[in-house]
């Protein structure tokens, strides 16, 4: 009886770590400039102070682990009046309980080159 109890906590136990990140609600910054927000298959940056959008992504999850989910995210934008299509790779890893490394890899709407940016993020109410 006492080996099955243990062998049932131990899967137990195990099934806990195996969970995968979930990204749902508003997330900020460590700097308090940007706010993240996980909604769905989607995830909208704005700046914190103002509400103002800066980008919207559609997510779709290229590779998960139980510390880090990657996701190749499409956004769609205007470019001299004509609807512009643009790739990047977002990498989530956690970091501590409830903290998380954002990672951003690929070329940004707004200038001529690749870019690779980090942003430590939190959940808020």
């Amino acid at each position: 009886m006492m080996r099955k109890f243990l062998f049932l906590f131990l899967m137990l136990c195990c099934s806990y770590e195996l969970h995968a990140i979930e990204l749902s609600g508003k997330y900020l910054s460590q700097s308090g400039e940007l706010l993240f927000v996980f909604k769905g298959d989607s995830l909208y940056i704005d700046i914190a102070q103002s509400q103002r959008n800066i980008s919207a992504f559609k997510l779709v999850k290229n590779k998960e682990t139980k510390k880090s989910t990657t996701f190749n995210a499409f956004e769609s934008y205007l470019e001299n009046g004509q609807v512009t299509y643009r790739e990047v790779l977002i990498r989530v890893t956690r970091q501590k309980s409830k903290k998380y490394l954002l990672e951003y890899f690929g070329k940004d709407k707004d200038r001529d080159y690749n870019s690779n940016e980090r942003y430590n993020i939190r959940p808020i109410d």
